[in-house]
């Protein structure tokens, strides 16, 4: 990885975006005008926008023919040389543009030797610097990204061992535990109350299922689903101010680490102040002036430079300050040059206006070192090692995210566990209570109680309950149903004694499947097929006899949809043929 402006290879070839041409183009035009202004050559400013004006849309239409030209001939990778030849190109057409259009106004126009020395600098290097360092801004995003992204994974490891974090979390899970089993308690007394040795079967069970609709628990299960979807994609970046203050921190962190451990040579230090400082020599000085000025500055900025490089490479815990502090004086040098010079023989036309001199150009070099320096590949590789100091700052607020983040999570656990676990279970449960019922068997309405009570009484039970093997899982998630719906599973041999993470979300799967098609769909008959998709891809197909069809237009939304979307990423599909209803998922399996 190579820096993202290539001063080095300039024959590396990058591919281009040719929409940032006419952004370059007003910058050059910009910048040509900032040093012609100065001298005061047209009479008014309506002459000045009037030029520039013409002059720019020439420019323009010389950039779009460059740009259909390429793209016609599939030329979309240029290097910086090869793009520093149409650069200067446009510049110098852009020269004698202005003298045709001056002569026309009957304008004065500036001398056309300093205007193509000027030009053909900002076409030759400026041009092709900002179009190739623009076109890879994509590439400086994603290492953003990265930067982040590799940055909160360190961070939030610390954090996560920390006692605080744990602290915190405990109490988190304990209060949604006592909070269902105080719901759940609640909820058996209210069943318990009812005297099923008094009551016949119809209204015993009658009086069962109102309370087993299960409305707390299920206002329980949306509070929390609602929680855990509060903050989705969480990251620092972008948040608010708060955040951008963090990253600015870290900035600093960053730009303190490459220019110890990777500094940029002292060359780019000198050879950018040089070519800032170019035009300037071209539009003010005599012929004569800038033989002697030139030279003699760019020593200094070169001598300078080396000074940099050497205090960011020095021993001393103040060495990223001290350079800083260099870099800055080295921007001033032209001023002081010229303040020397103005002392020995005083020319108001050499004369660099104070606010320039002072503060625009040392500034302006200051930021752009500092941003070449963060650019280079260094910085990087200090981020993918995991070399990289975190502020205390952005510590703090990493350990805040990743502490909300875990309670968002964990709620979203128990939200889907209780719809799945508890409510799926008190529907099966409601459908043999009303079969029993109607059957006259007071055994299995019985049995059926019971297996409730020993829900209610435990309801956390399975909760941390270790992955089992996908044949097994599956198995658990089909018991509760057994004698209400008759199932057909078929699961391919490779994939019955898988165990992971992932096989209790495909357990999730089957579950809201069965509850949907017997609930929803009213059906009596499913066919399940788990099948192995490719290297890392599980397919889940279901087809039953349901008689109430799905509605046409998918509302997702709902935690039975969330728990879809999240096994499969969205790669899922409800769909009516004939009078069967087929259901199809696909989600990754870690083999």
């Amino acid at each position: 990885m190579r820096t993202i402006f290539p001063f080095d290879r300039a024959d590396e070839k990058i591919k281009i975006d040719f929409s940032l041409i006419p952004l370059g183009i007003v910058l050059l035009e910009f910048s040509i005008l900032s040093t012609e202004l100065a001298l005061e050559t047209y009479s008014n400013i309506y002459e000045i926008f009037l030029i520039r004006v013409i002059h720019a849309s020439f420019l323009f239409l010389c950039g779009y023919l460059f740009t259909r030209l390429a793209i016609r001939r599939g030329k979309l990778e240029f290097s910086f040389r090869e793009l520093a030849i149409p650069g200067a190109v446009i510049a110098i057409l852009g020269v004698f543009g202005t003298n045709v259009i001056a002569h026309s106004l009957h304008v004065e126009p500036i001398s056309i030797y300093r205007s193509i020395a000027s030009s053909l600098l900002q076409g030759l290097f400026w041009f092709p610097f900002f179009v190739l360092g623009g076109s890879r801004r994509s590439e400086i995003f994603t290492q953003f990204k990265e930067y982040e992204k590799r940055l909160i994974i360190s961070t939030r490891a610390l954090s996560r061992t920390s006692q605080e974090f744990q602290i915190s979390q405990r109490q988190n899970h304990e209060r949604i535990r006592n909070n269902l089993k105080n719901i759940c308690s609640s909820f058996r007394e209210s069943i318990n109350a009812v005297d099923t040795q008094k009551l016949s079967l119809a209204d015993a069970n009658k009086a069962i299922q109102i309370e087993l609709k299960g409305e707390r628990l299920r206002r329980l299960s949306m509070e929390l689903e609602t929680f855990g979807s509060e903050r989705e994609n969480t990251s620092f970046l972008g948040q608010n101010t708060k955040f951008l203050k963090l990253l600015i921190t870290q900035f600093k962190i960053l730009y303190s680490d490459t220019a110890q451990k990777a500094p940029l040579n002292s060359s780019a230090y000198a050879l950018i102040l040089i070519v800032l400082i170019t035009p300037a020599h071209i539009n003010y000085f005599t012929a004569g002036e800038a033989a002697i000025s030139y030279p003699l500055l760019s020593l200094a900025i070169i001598g300078f430079s080396k000074l940099i490089t050497m205090a960011q490479k020095s021993k001393s815990s103040h060495r990223v300050r001290n350079a800083s502090l260099l870099i800055y004086l080295t921007g001033l040098l032209p001023l002081l040059f010229n303040l020397v010079g103005q002392s020995i023989t005083h020319d108001p036309n050499t004369q660099f206006p104070i606010y320039i001199g002072a503060f625009t150009l040392p500034f302006g070099y200051f930021v752009i070192m500092r941003v070449l320096q963060v650019l280079q590949p260094r910085a990087i590789d200090l981020v993918r090692n995991d070399e990289l100091r975190a502020s205390e700052a952005l510590k703090s607020a990493v350990t805040e995210i990743v502490s909300d983040e875990f309670s968002h999570t964990l709620s979203h656990r128990w939200a889907i566990y209780i719809h799945g676990k508890i409510l799926t279970r008190l529907a099966a449960t409601a459908l043999k209570l009303e079969t029993a019922s109607n059957l006259g068997d007071t055994e299995t309405f019985t049995s059926s109680l019971r297996s409730l009570f020993d829900l209610l009484d435990n309801p956390d039970r399975d909760f941390e309950q270790k992955a089992d093997v996908l044949e097994s899982e599956v198995a658990s998630r089909l018991d509760p149903w057994l004698g209400l719906l008759e199932v057909e599973l078929h699961i391919d041999q490779d994939l019955k004694l898988i165990r992971n993470d992932k096989v209790r979300e495909l357990g999730e799967v089957i579950e809201e499947i069965i509850s949907n098609s017997m609930r929803h769909g009213k059906a009596q008959k499913i066919k399940l097929r788990v099948t192995r998709m490719g290297e890392n891809d599980i397919q889940i197909n279901a087809v039953d006899d349901a008689t109430l069809a799905p509605p046409e237009i998918q509302l997702r939304y709902g935690l039975g949809t969330r728990i879809f979307n999240l096994a499969s990423d969205g790669r899922w599909s409800i769909t009516r043929v004939d009078s069967r209803t087929e259901f199809q998922l696909t989600m990754a399996m870690d083999f």
